[in-house]
């Protein structure tokens, strides 16, 4: 489609090396989102979940790519770093919808150059190129779909396309180009990332996509990109894993681990209609640039915690894994009472409905085999659905990344206004969209203490700073914090009467100060710290700058 001029030579580019331990963040433009506020901890919506306690080392990030390792900043996710706890419990928020809660805007130009707009809608990635300023957005475009038309699942699949977009604000997005050199087989899915690893320029992006040319099964293919526009297919534009490509075909870089990463799906059941029962699987390659179909499975899995019918309850629909904090946090979109048309078979774009439809859910693991579910369980989503009438009602999808930028996440998610559906029983006609969901930052998810006061002592780390910060919610109440020595007993200078307290205040970096300077002769030393909370939410802890 259309480029502008400006674009039509320049690639897209980034200021970050393939090296994370040579990346670096600079200061980025302050944007002004359309209904002018940013997210605050007052707009959240906290969810209570079972104990399972947490501190997790933690990378800097930029766009879901792990960076230069701050390794004195701990989030409270899993249960890493803490000894041990008493009356606290684990709360998961959801994130606040921007733009009041409206789709965000995509935008085309006719053949005389007007700006018209445009249908888009989730698989979708989104990157900030910090050196333009600018939000980069693949997705699915339907540039010969008129506006407001609602069509079949099936009917719709006709006019989509690649496409590439951007914006300035992250509400409007100009359509820069579709795609170039790849097939789908109609799904249009695809999940990019910006590789870390890659020495060779043209294969700086990297991408998974349904795009398994005609005799051979519908499996995940693989392409790399020098612009993120032009693209050039691995394998001869051949699948690398079998049955089924209609996912989040995930590749990721993962710096620890030293290997690439390929999260796809995997069948249990038919394969299409009602029999279907989705699983995925992880498989891990050394060397995607040279053997991109030298893939080893690690595992093959699917929710089955209630049972061998747990199927009919819930199926994983798609899955990304976003690298945070030394953390592998998976967006997983769950589809939920799959082919449960109780609510009735006929269209329905005003009633939200609550059987066959899409739910976003975090989940965290350290070796992205093993997956801590606790929030799909607990039914607790990561963006919730839209209300009667809202055009996210029915379905939600997250993005492939989670953008963290100006001291929050950003979360660019897809949403439909009716339920899934099946050709062979009901499929209703519905419209998609994509929006977009803030959260301050490191406040996924925190440990809770309500009028009972509570507990968190931390295993025995070595003391680098005087300079301890707090990311804490304690508006209605107080959280204190006491330093330990070596053995874990008080630093009487540091500890009780003469604790560090933040209280009825709700800070993302609030800094502890004692009357003593003891703090500064503990540098270099063995400590533990330890956290009382009472009717306060503690999310992070940082110790220096």
């Amino acid at each position: 489609m259309i480029r502008r001029p400006d674009e039509m030579r320049r690639p897209v580019r980034r200021t970050s090396s393939p090296s994370p331990a040579a990346t670096r963040r600079t200061g980025s433009p302050s944007y002004k989102i359309a209904d002018g506020k940013f997210c605050s901890a007052d707009h959240l919506k906290i969810n209570v979940l079972p104990l399972t306690v947490l501190m997790i080392l933690f990378f800097s990030v930029q766009d879901g790519r792990a960076q230069v390792p701050n390794r004195n900043r701990y989030l409270f996710i899993d249960d890493h770093a803490v000894e041990s706890s008493d009356g606290v419990h684990r709360v998961w928020n959801s994130a606040a919808k921007a733009n009041e809660a409206q789709s965000v805007r995509f935008w085309q130009r006719d053949a005389q150059g007007n700006r018209i707009p445009l249908k888009a809608s989730i698989y979708a990635t989104a990157l900030y190129d910090e050196s333009r300023g600018i939000i980069q957005m693949w997705c699915r475009v339907f540039p010969g779909l008129p506006p407001g038309k609602a069509l079949e699942g099936t009917e719709v699949h006709k006019f989509m396309r690649y496409g590439y977009c951007e914006s300035r604000d992250g509400i409007d997005f100009d359509l820069i180009s579709e795609l170039k050199g790849l097939h789908s087989n109609g799904d249009y899915n695809i999940v990019v990332t910006l590789d870390p690893h890659a020495s060779d320029p043209q294969h700086r992006y990297k991408a998974g996509y349904d795009g398994a040319p005609s005799g051979f099964p519908n499996g995940a293919c693989l392409a790399h990109s020098a612009d993120g526009i032009e693209w050039t297919p691995y394998h001869e534009g051949k699948p690398v894993t079998g049955r089924a490509a209609d996912f989040t075909n995930c590749l990721i870089w993962d710096e620890p681990a030293r290997l690439y990463r390929l999260f796809t799906r995997t069948d249990y059941g038919g394969g299409g209609g009602p029999g279907e029962i989705r699983g995925m699987r992880m498989m891990t390659n050394a060397d995607v640039e040279k053997s991109p179909a030298a893939w080893t499975t690690v595992r093959e899995w699917k929710l089955d915690r209630e049972g061998t019918d747990e199927h009919k309850r819930r199926q994983i629909y798609t899955l990304t894994d976003w690298q945070y904090g030394g953390l592998h946090i998976g967006l997983f979109s769950i589809y939920e009472w799959p082919n449960d048309f109780s609510e009735g078979q006929t269209t329905d774009h005003i009633k939200r409905h609550e059987r066959d439809v899409v739910n976003t859910y975090l989940a965290t693991s350290r070796d992205a085999v093993n997956w801590d579910l606790g929030a799909i369980y607990a039914e607790q989503p990561l963006v919730e659905r839209g209300g009667d009438n809202a055009w996210d009602k029915d379905m939600v999808f997250p993005s492939s990344w989670i953008m963290t930028r100006e001291q929050e996440h950003w979360i660019y998610y897809g949403g439909a206004n009716e339920r899934h559906g099946v050709a062979e029983i009901f499929q209703p006609k519905r419209e998609m969209a994509i929006g977009l969901a803030r959260l301050p930052l490191d406040r996924f998810a925190g440990l809770r203490a309500a009028d009972k006061p509570g507990t968190i002592v931390t295993k025995p780390f070595k003391l680098t700073s005087p300079e301890i910060r707090l990311n804490a919610d304690a508006r209605d109440g107080e959280v204190s914090i006491e330093v330990l020595d070596v053995n874990g007993q008080p630093i009487a200078e540091l500890s009780g009467m003469n604790a560090a307290v933040l209280r009825n205040m709700n800070e993302t970096a609030w800094r502890a100060k004692w009357k003593s300077p003891e703090i500064q002769r503990r540098i270099g030393q063995t400590a533990q710290l330890r956290f009382r909370l009472q009717n306060a939410t503690l999310y992070a802890v940082q110790i220096g700058e």
